[in-house]
């Protein structure tokens, strides 16, 4: 139920404002890395745990940019993505898959 508001977050963040407002957490990262995947038709990454969250950001948007849907509005929002400091655990691959899952 909790990993459930990050998807929220997520699709409020992108799709409210005019530009999408800064994720704050590697959760809403992870989410929007699911969405974006699905919305771009590739398959959804599989990060291992204590993967640096900077390097999980940067091969996402270089993986959305090869498969043409780098210049979308959650593309926007994992590049703003600045807290280089968190690491993939278990609870990011779960919001991951649920962003995945969900579409936007």
């Amino acid at each position: 139920m909790v990993y459930e508001l990050y998807v929220d977050a997520v699709r409020t963040k992108v799709t409210r404002f005019e530009q999408a407002s800064r994720l704050i957490n590697g959760k809403e990262l992870a989410c929007a890395v699911g969405m974006a995947f699905r919305q771009a038709g590739i398959p959804m990454p599989e990060p291992e745990d204590g993967t640096d969250a900077g390097s999980f950001q940067k091969e996402s948007l270089e993986r959305l940019e090869a498969g043409g849907n780098g210049g979308s509005r959650l593309a926007d929002a994992i590049r703003t993505y600045s807290r280089q400091d968190e690491k993939v655990d278990e609870d990011m691959r779960i919001v991951l898959r649920m962003g995945y899952e969900s579409g936007l």
